[in-house]
């Protein structure tokens, strides 16, 4: 695990196993422009290419773990200090799957490789109004996602509004349990965890 510890303003570069990492943090108040989300804003780099990006409220006291490849990249806050936190991405620990490409929990023998290969911001009326000018309205992203085990792969899909509580897919040994979802126009992050099953 790399704990690297953030300047304000300042661009960090990090090299870790097969990452070159740069990373550039700030800081935002009241007069900061009103297009950015959040009061810290933190984007991770790799050989210049962006990994991952965190808006995060100063307020809030969990933030979302990202998965690079085969790495877990942690935004943290501890004694006023702020962290990017770099461990290889392991079983059981939750994270955010973003559109960015194809990750990898575990190690070579024991890992689960997993895609998002399609997301569809979808709306509309489910049927037409009634007499009453009432119609039934929905909204909704669906996702798909494409898992690896060994040989075996699997495609597999679901909506945003089928997340209610932890919904739980079965994959060869293993179980995706998706948490929550991030939709915008051009990306999206699916929140989950993926737990090896016990062998009998």
């Amino acid at each position: 695990m790399k704990k690297i510890q953030l300047e304000e303003g300042s661009v960090s570069n990090i090299k870790y196993d097969d990452l070159n990492i740069s990373t550039l943090f700030q800081v935002y108040d009241e007069k900061s422009a009103v297009h950015l989300i959040g009061d810290l804003y933190l984007r991770v780099d790799d050989n210049g290419k962006s990994i991952a990006e965190f808006y995060i409220d100063k307020s809030t006291k969990e933030y979302y773990t990202k998965i690079y490849k085969n790495y877990f990249l942690t935004f943290a806050i501890e004694n006023g200090n702020r962290y990017l936190i770099i461990e290889q991405a392991e079983f059981d620990k939750t994270f955010a799957l973003s559109n960015k490409g194809n990750s990898k929990i575990g190690n070579k023998d024991n890992s689960v490789e997993i895609e998002i290969t399609d997301y569809e911001h979808e709306w509309g009326t489910n049927a037409p109004p009634s007499e009453d000018g009432n119609a039934s309205y929905f909204d909704d992203v669906h996702y798909s996602l494409k898992a690896k085990v060994k040989n075996i792969v699997k495609d597999f899909s679901f909506y945003s509004s089928e997340i209610k509580g932890n919904l739980s897919i079965d994959l060869e040994g293993y179980c995706i349990i998706i948490l929550s979802d991030i939709y915008k126009d051009s990306s999206c992050l699916i929140e989950m965890k993926i737990i090896k099953k016990e062998t009998k």
